[in-house]
């Protein structure tokens, strides 16, 4: 795995991401199709039968916050090298914190209309003061957000019919969004390879 990551160039640890993901999605499909198979499809892995499972409010909140990081490198890493990721690591906190105290002063559809206005600002200063006041990032910036917002729009779509969104919680919706991370985070690999054989041309 170490040496085929070399040779295409990406950060190993996106790489692993992706692939836990793609293992976790493919053992899902064959977990519930065995048990619809077998007669027992009240017993498959879904949302709803999720929901109805009772889990510790603790685990519903850090899946909440690790879906929160997760979601601000997915517009990130678009636009920088996923080998900064870790410099990236304290603004993916600071974004978390402001997002629950967002989250907690604000309710209602007002507050989602005011979480969704933070997300894209504090994404486009990030990218402006980053990249050292580079106007021409802040745009990689926007161009990134559409991409993702555009994925998630989709997925959500994919999903709406079989997924009841106003009874979700922490645990519902990480693993509702396991579908957007993958896709985004093959998009991001992609990009990383492109990036890397254009600089090995230039060479």
């Amino acid at each position: 795995m170490k040496d085929f990551c070399k040779w295409l160039g990406v950060n190993e640890k996106v790489a692993k991401l992706i692939v836990w993901l793609f293992i976790g999605m493919s053992m899902l499909i064959i977990f519930n199709v065995a048990l619809e198979s077998m007669g027992l499809p009240f017993y498959k892995i879904t949302v709803d039968n999720l929901a109805k499972i009772e889990h510790n409010e603790l685990i519903s909140f850090v899946l909440s916050c690790i879906l929160s990081v997760l979601n601000f490198y997915s517009v990130i890493l678009l636009v920088f090298r996923t080998s900064e990721y870790k410099k990236i690591f304290k603004y993916a906190i600071l974004y978390l914190l402001l997002n629950i105290l967002i989250t907690n002063i604000f309710t209602g559809n007002i507050g989602n209309i005011i979480l969704q206005v933070f997300i894209f600002v504090y994404i486009l200063i990030f990218c402006y003061l980053y990249s050292n006041k580079n106007k021409k990032i802040v745009l990689y910036g926007i161009y990134s957000y559409i991409v993702n917002a555009f994925v998630q729009f989709i997925c959500y779509l994919c999903k709406l019919r079989f997924v009841d969104y106003s009874k979700m919680n922490g645990v519902g919706r990480f693993l509702t969004s396991i579908d957007f991370l993958l896709i985004i985070f093959t998009i991001i690999h992609i990009k990383e390879i492109i990036i890397k054989k254009k600089e090995g041309v230039k060479q």
